[in-house]
């Protein structure tokens, strides 16, 4: 049986593990982010700026649960075009009473820009994220002359390295045949901690197919000089896992 090998955020570890056990993957996994929400009376100014017509673009489903924090949250997306990056963001929503508008056919900042083209001039748009979101999103509305309003719901720290000890030592010996990573930070994280405990993390990694979730993951890993074998068409952890699995097949 495969062996996979992924960090996430501890509020999405538990569904993580139990969709790659599915999928029928052993799996070794760790908390690697802490999520650290914004304050409430902040996001409710953002909420109450908001009017019919604007466009409000979720990039995650975390953005969505820390905007359903607030009590205004549903009543303030009235009026407004909502847009998820994907259909996890959007179920996320839906928990809150607030329905997609609209969702790219690439579950991506690229599929969201490419998607929104010639469609947004003079549009005001909310960007609402976490404070690690890739320009690719917030530059490529602007440069189609929108008026972009980019809001961090959420910022990401690395969890305590001591949490990778099992991964980084099953890697180190050879017994993970695929790392997964599922968002920039993670990547260079997961990387510092194992140079932190003097493993190669090159070498470790060479000895087993490196996935990485999207493309802002995977030129994160190439700035770090690791090789990419596998990136889904959507960046989805759904996606990535079938893509693992239909690499591991062959």
């Amino acid at each position: 049986m495969t062996v996979i090998a992924f960090t996430r955020p501890e509020r999405r570890l538990t569904e993580s593990i139990s969709l790659a056990e599915s999928a029928g993957f052993t799996v070794l996994a760790a908390p690697s982010l802490e999520i650290i929400p914004c304050s409430v009376n902040e996001m409710e100014q953002l909420f109450k700026s908001i009017v019919p017509g604007n466009v409000v673009v979720f990039t995650s489903a975390t953005s969505a649960e820390e905007c359903g924090r607030s009590p205004l949250f549903k009543s303030s997306m009235e009026g407004a075009v909502i847009l998820s990056i994907g259909p996890g963001t959007a179920k996320a929503l839906e928990r809150f009473g607030v329905a997609t508008d609209i969702m790219p056919a690439e579950y991506s900042s690229e599929g969201i820009v490419r998607h929104m083209h010639d469609s947004v001039k003079g549009k005001r748009i909310i960007l609402i994220r976490s404070g690690h979101g890739s320009r690719i999103l917030d530059n490529g509305l602007r440069a189609m002359g929108a008026e972009v309003v980019d809001f961090t719901a959420y910022s990401l720290e690395p969890a305590d390295p001591k949490y990778l000890d099992a991964i980084l030592d099953a890697g180190s010996l050879g017994r993970i045949d695929v790392f997964a990573f599922t968002s920039p930070l993670s990547a260079k994280s997961f990387v510092s901690a194992a140079e932190k405990k003097g493993i190669n993390a090159y070498d470790m990694l060479g000895k087993a197919k490196v996935a990485a979730i999207g493309r802002p993951t995977k030129d994160m890993l190439i700035s770090l000089n690791m090789n990419v074998d596998i990136i889904p068409e959507n960046a989805t952890f759904e996606d990535m896992l079938n893509e693992i699995k239909k690499a591991t097949e062959k």
